[in-house]
C-alpha cells in the first residue's frame, strides 16, 4: 500500500481556516495523513479539536539558526519559506505528499494527482491556462511580478529528484524568500518558475479542477451537474482557493483582484457563502485576532518591518554571533534603539495592496509634484538615471551602507 500524506502550514491566526481544509480533505481521503505546521511562538493553550490533525511547531522542523528566520522574514514569508522544509520532512515517511494553503476548500478527491505522482517527481498548476489581457488585475504583467505558478498548491513523491528539488528551494528560500516585487523575488513562488530548466520529471497539471481562484475565473465556470461540481462542464471541481478571501463579503471574489464586480460571479458564490459560514463556525473572527508572536522581541517590543529587512542584509557581517535576535538584551535591539527602528504601535504593520493607493490621492499628488520639480532641474538623462537607483534602494536590503555598523565591519 502507498503512503500519502497532505500538508498545510499557517500561523494561529489561521487555524480555522485549517480546519475547513482539513475536513474537506479528510472527507475524501480519510486514509491519508494529514499534517499542520504551526509559524508562531510555541504555547500549550493550542486545542484546535481535530484528533487526526498531526502538528508540528515549526521550531520543531529541525532548522538550524530558526530564530535567526523568524526574525529576518515576516509571518507571510516565513510561512511560505517553510514550505520545503516542511515537504522533505514528512517526505521521508511517505510515498507522497501534497502541499495545500490553509484558505483551500476541497470538493472531490485528488486521486488523479497521487496518481500523477507516481510518475512525476513534483506536480504544481500555472495561476491561468490562458493569457490575460483584458487590463484588469490580476493580469500577465501581475504574474511576471508574482510567478507563473501558484504555489498554494504543489505534490512530490519520494525520489532522488524530489528531494534535490525540494533541498534547493529550500536553500533559495530560506536565504532570498522576500516579498519585493521590486527586486524580482515573491517569496517562494518565483523560484519554482526555474524548476522546470532544473528538474525534468516536473509535471504542469491543466485540469482547470484544480487550483480554482481569483487569478483564473476569467476562464473557469463553475455548475452543478447531476450533484457534482464542474467547472466549464468537463473537469470535476477538486479545489478552490479562496485565496484573498472576505469572510464579511463573500460575493466580493477577492479583495486582490479588479475583475469582477462584487456579486457578479454567482457560481461562485454559490459556494463562498457557505465557505464563509464554515470559517465562522469554527470560530475564524476570534482566531484572526491573534497576534503574531514572532512580530515581537522577548520584552513584547513590536519588531517592525524595516528592522525586519535591514537585519537581513546584517546577519551575517554584524549579528552573527547573536543566536536569539529576538532578545531585548542583545545587539539588534540596541541597534534597534539606536537608529530609530522602534514603535509603540502594536498593532502591526499593514501590509497594502494596490487598492489602498485610493487612500493616499493627496500624498501621491505631492510626490509627484516633487518628482516634476527633479525632472527639471536635474534635466531627462539625470533624472532617468535617479529613478534607476531609487528602483534599486526600493529594497531596504539595500541601503545598509548608511550604518555605521557596516563600516566597521
Amino acid at each position: 500500500m502507498k503512503k500519502y500524506a497532505a500538508l498545510t502550514i499557517c500561523s494561529i491566526n489561521y487555524i480555522a481556516k485549517t480546519l475547513v481544509l482539513f475536513d474537506s480533505y479528510n472527507e475524501h481521503h480519510p486514509d491519508h495523513d494529514f499534517y499542520l505546521v504551526i509559524v508562531d511562538r510555541k504555547t500549550p493553550d493550542i486545542n484546535i479539536g481535530r484528533d487526526k490533525i498531526k502538528i508540528i511547531w515549526a521550531e520543531d522542523l529541525g532548522l538550524p539558526n530558526f530564530l535567526k528566520y523568524a526574525f529576518c522574514y515576516d509571518v507571510l514569508e516565513l510561512n511560505t519559506n517553510l514550505k520545503p522544509s516542511a515537504l522533505r520532512l514528512i517526505l521521508q515517511s511517505n510515498d507522497s505528499v501534497i502541499y495545500l494553503d490553509p484558505d483551500i476548500k476541497i470538493y472531490a478527491s485528488l486521486a488523479t494527482v497521487f496518481q500523477e505522482l507516481e510518475k512525476s517527481s513534483l506536480v504544481v498548476t500555472p495561476h491561468s491556462n490562458t493569457p490575460i489581457q483584458d487590463g484588469k488585475k490580476p493580469d500577465d504583467l501581475e504574474l511576471l511580478k508574482f510567478g507563473a505558478f501558484n504555489l498554494g498548491f504543489i505534490g512530490v513523491s519520494k525520489c532522488d529528484e524530489a528531494f534535490s528539488f525540494l533541498n534547493w528551494w529550500s536553500d533559495r528560500c530560506l536565504e532570498y524568500g522576500f516579498y519585493e516585487p521590486q527586486s524580482g523575488l515573491a517569496v517562494d513562488q518565483k523560484w519554482v518558475g526555474l524548476a522546470p530548466c532544473y528538474f525534468p520529471n516536473m509535471k504542469v497539471l491543466h485540469d482547470e479542477g484544480l487550483n480554482v481562484a481569483f487569478w483564473n475565473l476569467h476562464e473557469r465556470r463553475l455548475e452543478l451537474i447531476d450533484g457534482i461540481f464542474m467547472v466549464n462542464g468537463k473537469d470535476i471541481l477538486k479545489f478552490i482557493h479562496f485565496s484573498s478571501f472576505n469572510t464579511k463579503s463573500p460575493g466580493d471574489v477577492a479583495q486582490k483582484q479588479t475583475r469582477f464586480e462584487p456579486m457578479s460571479r454567482s457560481d461562485f458564490n454559490s459556494l463562498a457563502y457557505p465557505y464563509a459560514k464554515e470559517l465562522l463556525n469554527n470560530k475564524s473572527d476570534e482566531l484572526s485576532k491573534v497576534q503574531y508572536g514572532f512580530d515581537f522581541f522577548d520584552d513584547g517590543s513590536y519588531v517592525t518591518p524595516a528592522l525586519r529587512r535591514f537585519y537581513s542584509q546584517l546577519r551575517y557581517k554584524v549579528f552573527h554571533s547573536q543566536e536569539n535576535p529576538f532578545s531585548n538584551n542583545g545587539d539588534v535591539m540596541r541597534f534597534a534603539k539606536k537608529h530609530g527602528l522602534l514603535i509603540k504601535n502594536k498593532e502591526g504593520s499593514k501590509r497594502h495592496i494596490f487598492r489602498d493607493l485610493n487612500s493616499y490621492n493627496l500624498q501621491i499628488k505631492i510626490f509627484n509634484k516633487i518628482l516634476r520639480l527633479s525632472l527639471f532641474i536635474l534635466g531627462p538623462e539625470r533624472y532617468f538615471n535617479l529613478m534607476r537607483y531609487l528602483a534599486h534602494i526600493s529594497s531596504l536590503r539595500n541601503q545598509i551602507e548608511m550604518f555605521s555598523e557596516v563600516k566597521k565591519k
